[in-house]
C-alpha cells in the first residue's frame, strides 16, 4: 500500500488537505504526524467520518525536535509502512512575541518551518517512490516585490537566521521577518533538492497557499487581531486575489499534490492556480547553496548527490 505523509494536518489547510486526499486516495494509507497523539487520532476520526476513508494513522512527531523527527522515521522504518507517494510539508508557525527557540536550540520559526520539514524530507527520502511528489507550503509573504502586510524576508546564512542575535526592532517586526523568511527558505529547498536529484523521477514543489484568514496562524496575535483574523478579514475572500478560506486552500494543496493534471510539475512555485516565478532572492545559488549545506549541518543530515532511492 502506498502511503501520503502529511504534517500539520490536525487544523486549518493541512486539515482541509487531508480530508481531500482521503476523498481521492481511498487506497492510500495516510499518516497525520502531531506532537499530540490523541488530538491526531480525534482528527483522523473527523477525517473518517466524513470521507469512509479507511486507512488512516496518527504517529508522534514534534517538528521542533530532531529527535523526533528521529524517532518518527526509525517507527515508519520498522512498522513497514509502505513506499511513500506524497509527501506534504504543511506545517507551519508564526511567532511575533518574545524569541523562542526548539529543544535544539534553533529559534523556533526557523527551526520549525525549515529545519524541521528540512531534516524530515531527506532522513524519508529512501522511502519515497521512485515517482514520488515532495511538496512544500510556502507564502507569498517571501516576495518583496508583492507588498503583502508581512514584514519583507531578509536572508544572511542559515546560521544566523537558526541562532540570531538580539535585536532592539519590535517584536512583530522580527516574528514577522522570521516568517517570510523560513518561507524563502523553503522555496529555495524546493529548488536546491530538485537539482540534486536530476535523473530520478522525484518532483518536487512549492505551493503557496495566499492569504488565509481563519487558519490558527495568528495565535501568537493580540485579542483584537485573532478576532479580525478569524471573523473579519474572510469576507476578502471575496473579492481579493490569492485570499482563500481554508478550505479551499487546503483541497487547492491535495489538488496539486495528486491530481494527474499537474503530474509534469518539477521543481516550481505554484500561487492562485498556476506556476509563478517566486521572488529574485529564492533563485540565487549562492542562497541556496549555503541553506543547504549548512541545512544538512545544523540537522546532522546525509545526503549522497544524485541520490537514488533504494527501490526494492
Amino acid at each position: 500500500m502506498e502511503t501520503i505523509i502529511i504534517t500539520g494536518a490536525t487544523s486549518g489547510i493541512g486539515f482541509q488537505c487531508a480530508v481531500e486526499l482521503a476523498r481521492r486516495a481511498p487506497d492510500h494509507r495516510i499518516i497525520i504526524p502531531a506532537r499530540n497523539l490523541y488530538k491526531a487520532e480525534a482528527i483522523l476520526e473527523k477525517i473518517k467520518l466524513r470521507t469512509g476513508h479507511q486507512h488512516l494513522k496518527a504517529m508522534v512527531m514534534d517538528l521542533g525536535s530532531l529527535d523526533s523527527i528521529h524517532q518518527f522515521v526509525e517507527t515508519f522504518k520498522k512498522e513497514k509502512l509502505g513506499r511513500i507517494s506524497i509527501l506534504i510539508n504543511n506545517a507551519g508557525i508564526q511567532n511575533i512575541g518574545q524569541t523562542t527557540y526548539t529543544s535544539d536550540g534553533f529559534e523556533e520559526t526557523f527551526g520549525v518551518n525549515h529545519l524541521g520539514a528540512f531534516a524530515l524530507t531527506i532522513a524519508l527520502l529512501p522511502f519515497l517512490k521512485s515517482d514520488g511528489h515532495i511538496l512544500f507550503t510556502s507564502s507569498e509573504t517571501h516576495d518583496p516585490a508583492l507588498k503583502t502586510p508581512i514584514e519583507p524576508p531578509v536572508y544572511t546564512s542559515a546560521m544566523e537566521i537558526a541562532y540570531p542575535k538580539e535585536s532592539s526592532e519590535k517584536m512583530i517586526t522580527i516574528g514577522h521577518r522570521r516568517y517570510s523568511t523560513s518561507k524563502l527558505c523553503n522555496i529555495m529547498t524546493v529548488y536546491a533538492l530538485q537539482k540534486k536529484l536530476a535523473g530520478t523521477q522525484i518532483r518536487v514543489n512549492a505551493y503557496d497557499p495566499g492569504m488565509t484568514p481563519g487558519t490558527g496562524l495568528s495565535k501568537s496575535y493580540s485579542i483584537f487581531m485573532r478576532f479580525l483574523w478569524k471573523n473579519i478579514l474572510p469576507v476578502l475572500t471575496l473579492f481579493k486575489k490569492n485570499v482563500h478560506t481554508p478550505s479551499q486552500a487546503g483541497k487547492n494543496l491535495a489538488v496539486l499534490a495528486i491530481s494527474e493534471k499537474y503530474q509534469h510539475l518539477k521543481g516550481i512555485y505554484f500561487s492562485n492556480g498556476q506556476v509563478v516565478r517566486s521572488s529574485k532572492d529564492s533563485y540565487n545559488e549562492c542562497f541556496q547553496n549555503d541553506l543547504w549545506t549548512q541545512s544538512l549541518a545544523l540537522t546532522q543530515q546525509n545526503f549522497v548527490e544524485h541520490f537514488s532511492p533504494n527501490l526494492s
